[in-house]
């Protein structure tokens, strides 16, 4: 008797733990990143930004995998310098997140709060700024949601690398004499700037 107890012990067992959930797979990340790169044209000399200054409020991010946006994660306060020339100044949004394996080709980024602080001296739209300024961003209820269509991609299962998407925000397009006269950056001239690329980094 006490044979057949013990072999209905390991039975039952070894069923529950065949039934148990597996370890999660690994997957592979994605970090996007908002820059404001100062462009200039190859072979000319490399020139003397006239904007000095950064963006700072509520920046978040989701991805469209072609049916339903993917948050990858509640908005986070962060500053974005303006005018830079380093591909490493860009500012991550909301680090590495993992999102569902699939494809994607679009982000959203959304932006709340968010303000242009310029230094006295910056020059755009034809005047220079005699004292510092602040500016908002998303018009009259300072809030925009700005879309970009990026070249599709996969999210896999490789841990040893990182999907990166570089946000561009091409302040040099949307800052004008309007803006300084009007003290904000309507929605549309946001949405017309912007720009995305997308690549691959070893983790």
């Amino acid at each position: 008797m006490r044979v057949v107890m013990l072999l209905v012990v390991i039975a039952v067992a070894s069923a529950a733990c065949a039934e148990s959930p597996a370890a999660p797979t690994a997957q592979t990340t994605i970090d996007v990143r908002v820059g404001d790169l100062y462009n200039f044209k190859l072979g000319t000399p490399i020139p003397v930004p006239t904007v000095t200054g950064m963006l700072s409020g509520n920046f978040a991010a989701s991805i469209w995998d072609g049916s339903r946006w993917v948050s990858l994660g509640n908005a986070n306060a962060i500053t974005v310098g303006l005018h830079l020339y380093s591909t490493f100044a860009r500012t991550s949004v909301h680090g590495e997140q993992h999102a569902p394996p699939g494809s994607y080709d679009r982000v959203k980024l959304t932006l709340q709060g968010v303000t242009a602080n310029l230094a006295r001296g910056s020059g755009f739209g034809g005047i220079t700024l005699s004292s510092d300024a602040t500016f908002r961003l998303g018009g009259s209820d300072h809030s925009v949601e700005l879309l970009v269509t990026v070249t599709r991609f996969l999210l896999g299962e490789d841990p040893s690398v990182i999907r990166v998407i570089a946000l561009q925000l091409n302040s040099e397009q949307w800052l004008t004499r309007n803006v300084a006269e009007s003290g904000q950056v309507e929605d549309e001239a946001l949405q017309a700037a912007i720009s995305a690329s997308t690549s691959l980094e070893s983790r």
